[in-house]
Formats: structure tokens, C-alpha cells, sequence
């Protein structure tokens, strides 16, 4: 028998078993393969959950960090101040212009209110109260503007606060401009006819005197100079203002208003001082002339042996007395046009050195001294 075709059947049958059994191999290959990646799926699918969510925390981690900067920074951004205070009575938040106008920093937020508020029991009033409308205190020398704003309960108390004092003062300001340009413009009308009579009379008295009735004519002639510098007061007051400013050393400017004061018959017997050193912006001529209103005032108050003193600082003029003193309603009623506490008086001494302050942009009040007398305050 040929061998060949026994080697070609051997081959035949061997081809298809080979293939089978290489076929099996990689089948249980591949099964072997899929159970031990089946055991550590279990794992891999966990890491895989841990790695998301961490991913997912830190992406909101840093939404939330990007809005709580956008937050701090809109209310850093505010005029006024604002204050939170949470269910725990601690202070949550204090945005900057509140550190600034309460003079505190911000590492107070965490620590008790009732600690840090200890100074300001005018803000401890508005936590007190409820939300609604805003209202207005003195606190601290200054006047100030709150608010308790409605928030949720949950959250605690807001309140928002504001420092208006130069805000009143600049409205004080401009009303008494308005009402003085009024009077004004009426006083120079009465002024300008008074002037024109007072010429006539004046020159009937000079005749009186030159034709041998001297006693009449020096009365006529008395009574007409009052009249005349009540008329130079009237257009003092109406004349407009435009103020020159220009950087003052405040005793300096204090110390030529006494020295004019010296030589009128008023300071006789009294004592005139200046103390301290200051500086402030001003027009030298409006101020000049409403510091020796001021003194002249001062020493008609003060009795003979008595002492007028004019203290100095930055922005600010005090001029003490030592007379009777005042209410704290004559005082505001003395600074009013023809209000005179003194029968011969004008009443117009006081309220044109408010107007020449005014104009300056400085502001005067007359303040009761606790130890008796008057004490007329210039703030600029």
C-alpha cells in the first residue's frame, strides 16, 4: 500500500482536530481571562464611583468658592455697612465699609455680638427691633442711619448702617443757603430805600449843626449812624457770596480777630486768648469777618473781668465765653436772621458769621457750657 495516501488521511483528520483543539485553547484562554477580570470589576467600578464624585465635590467646591468671592465682593461693594448676625448670636458677617465706619476689623466675624456690639448699643437696638423703615440716632458724636432688613429667620439678623452727619450738615447747608438768598434779595430792596432816606436826614442834621442847633442835630445825626450800619448790615446780608479758599492756619486767623477785637470799646475789661494750633481750608476774609462777629458777641456776653477764649485744631475753631449762657432753643433761635438776644442788637450778627462759615463750607453752632457760658463750635 502506498504510504502517501495514509499520510494525507493522518493529515486530514489531524488538520480539523489541530483546529479544534486550538479553538478550545483560546476559548478557555479567553474564559480564564473574563473571571479574573469579573473579580475585579467589582473594585474597579468602586474607584471609578470615588474618583467621580471627588471630581464632581471639587468642581463644586470651586463654583461655590467663585460665588462666595462674587458675594464678599458685591458687599464689600456697598455704601454702607452691613451686619449679619447669626441664630447663635455671633457675628456671621461685616463687610468692609462697616469695619471702616465702626473702626473694628474684620477678624470680629465668629466672635460674640453682645462682644463686639459692646460699643455700639445703637446697633444692638436695631437687632432688637423689627425689619422695617429705615431711622435715624446720634451715636459716637456722629448721626448715623439704620435699618433691620427683612431676612429669614434662619439666617439670623441683618441690619444695614450709614454715617450721615456730613450728608445732614451739607442739606442744613444748602436750605440756609436757599433762605438766605431770599432774605437777601428782600433786605437789599429795603436796604437801598433806607440808604437813600438816611442821606437826606443826614444832611439836614449837618445843616441843623452848622446853623447853631447842635444838641438836636447831634441827635439827628446819632440816630441816623445806627441806621446806617443797621442799612451796611442789611447789604452785607444781601450781598452774594464767592468764597476764594485756600489752606489756613486756624490760630494764625484767630489771632488777628482778637487783635481787631482789642481795639474796640466792646473788649474793655475782658480777657481775650488764643490757645492750640490748627489747619483747615477757609477763605481768610469770610472767616475774618465772622470770627470778629463771633468774638464781639463773646465779649458782650462775657461780664467785665471775664475771659473769651478761642481754642484751635485741625478743622475746628472754639470760641468759649463766660456769660449768662443759653437754652438749647435760644441757641438755634439766635443763629435765626433778626432774632437778637440784646434789645440794640440787629440780629444779624450771628446769622451772617453762619453765612460767611457756610459759604466756606464750614458749619457753626451755639453750644451751653456745663460750667457756665456759651461756646460757639466751627466744624469744617
Amino acid at each position: 500500500m502506498n504510504p502517501l495516501p495514509q499520510v494525507l488521511v493522518w493529515l486530514a483528520l489531524a488538520l480539523p482536530a489541530g483546529a479544534a483543539l486550538i479553538g478550545v485553547a483560546l476559548v478557555l484562554g479567553r474564559w480564564a481571562r473574563l473571571r479574573r477580570r469579573a473579580k475585579a470589576d467589582p473594585e474597579a467600578l468602586l474607584l471609578s464611583a470615588v474618583s467621580g464624585s471627588l471630581r464632581e465635590r471639587g468642581e463644586l467646591a470651586a463654583t461655590l468658592g467663585e460665588l462666595r468671592t462674587v458675594h464678599e465682593r458685591l458687599v464689600d461693594a456697598l455704601p454702607t455697612g452691613l451686619l449679619w448676625v447669626d441664630q447663635r448670636q455671633r457675628v456671621a458677617a461685616l463687610n468692609r465699609p462697616g469695619c471702616a465706619l465702626l473702626g473694628v476689623r474684620a477678624g470680629v466675624v465668629g466672635l460674640e455680638a453682645a462682644f463686639v456690639l459692646e460699643p455700639f448699643p445703637w446697633l444692638r437696638e436695631a437687632l432688637a427691633r423689627d425689619p422695617g423703615p429705615a431711622w435715624r440716632c446720634d451715636a459716637n458724636g456722629r448721626r448715623w442711619q439704620v435699618q433691620r432688613i427683612e431676612a429669614p429667620d434662619r439666617i439670623g439678623a441683618l441690619v444695614q448702617f450709614a454715617d450721615v452727619t456730613e450728608a445732614e450738615l451739607e442739606d442744613r447747608r444748602r436750605q440756609l443757603r436757599e433762605r438766605f438768598a431770599e432774605l437777601g434779595e428782600m433786605t437789599a430792596g429795603v436796604a437801598h430805600q433806607m440808604k437813600n432816606g438816611l442821606a437826606v436826614l443826614k444832611g439836614r442834621g449837618q445843616l441843623l449843626k452848622r446853623s447853631g442847633h447842635s444838641e438836636a442835630a447831634e441827635a439827628l445825626l446819632e440816630e441816623t449812624e445806627d441806621l446806617e450800619r443797621l442799612v451796611q448790615r442789611f447789604l452785607q446780608w444781601a450781598k452774594p457770596l464767592d468764597p476764594a479758599t485756600e489752606p489756613l492756619r486756624l490760630e494764625e486767623a484767630a489771632a488777628q480777630a482778637v487783635a481787631e477785637l482789642k481795639r474796640r470799646p466792646v473788649s474793655q475789661g475782658r480777657l481775650l486768648v488764643v490757645e492750640g494750633a490748627g489747619a483747615a481750608t477757609g477763605d481768610p476774609l469770610l472767616l475774618h469777618q465772622a470770627l470778629v462777629n463771633l468774638l464781639e458777641n463773646a465779649c458782650q456776653a462775657t461780664p467785665v473781668g471775664g475771659r473769651v477764649v478761642v481754642r484751635a485744631s485741625n478743622g475746628r475753631l472754639d470760641l468759649q465765653d463766660e456769660g449768662p449762657g443759653l437754652s438749647e432753643d435760644t441757641a438755634i433761635r439766635m443763629l435765626r436772621p433778626f432774632e437778637s438776644g440784646r434789645p440794640d442788637g440787629t440780629g444779624l450778627g450771628l446769622p451772617l458769621a453762619l453765612k460767611w462759615l457756610n459759604a466756606q463750607g464750614a458749619d457753626l453752632r451755639l453750644v451751653p457750657r456745663p460750667e457756665g457760658g456759651t461756646c460757639a463750635e466751627i466744624r469744617w
